[in-house]
């Protein structure tokens, strides 16, 4: 297979992660672009040197190390404490979340099947190196960190329970090979459950 054939394997690869972003992203916060899940989703074709490629630009390099001191957590209140621990674990899905989608485009639909390809295509590059070691760095936020499994079945879910936003980012990145945040979002809307209404603050009556 040429390196150009490879090239719709990374459209779903970087689909995969933008969509996770966004996804997990809604899950935090209320409104999709006052704090965007990323800045740009791309992809390249390759360049002669034998190799295509692609990256999602403005993901934050996350490090639990950076929440603690001396090993102790320094955190406000258990509030703060159970916010970083739940982000800590989404952004080990969204690093996932590129070579889970690879699979399910390779045909691998049982979540089981799907991580263990994942896995063996995967193991070493920067996606499983960064989820290996901020899933290190969760001993710092935690008594007890989710089996490994566990995160894993919930990756392998997000991007099945997502396939449709997946595929139509994925087929969109191989037309334009690049989307701003804005455009991402509008394709892979219409895919998405739709966002709670924001509810509106309790007002309370004034004294005469």
């Amino acid at each position: 297979m040429v390196a150009s054939q490879y090239l719709p394997l990374v459209a779903h690869h970087e689909a995969g992660h933008a969509v996770a972003a966004i996804v997990l992203h809604r899950q935090m916060f209320d409104d999709d672009r006052e704090l965007p899940a990323f800045s740009s989703v791309s992809i390249y074709p390759d360049a002669g040197d034998g190799e295509c490629g692609g990256f999602v630009e403005g993901t934050v390099f996350y490090s639990a190390q950076g929440f603690t001191s001396e090993r102790k957590p320094i955190f406000e209140n258990d509030m703060d404490r159970h916010f970083q621990r739940d982000e800590a674990i989404q952004v080990i899905v969204a690093c996932l979340a590129g070579p889970f989608a690879e699979s399910a485009f390779e045909g691998y639909l049982d979540p089981r099947d799907l991580a263990m390809n994942a896995s063996d295509g995967n193991e070493g590059s920067s996606d499983y190196a960064d989820a290996k070691r901020i899933y290190g760095e969760l001993r710092f936020l935690m008594p007890r960190r989710p089996r490994w499994r566990r995160i894993e079945d919930r990756t392998a879910r997000l991007v099945l329970d997502h396939w449709s936003a997946i595929e139509a980012l994925a087929a969109h990145l191989l037309v334009k090979r690049d989307l701003q945040f804005d455009e991402a979002l509008t394709i892979v809307a219409p895919h998405l459950p739709p966002m709670p209404a924001a509810t509106p603050p309790e007002r309370h009556p004034q004294p005469a």
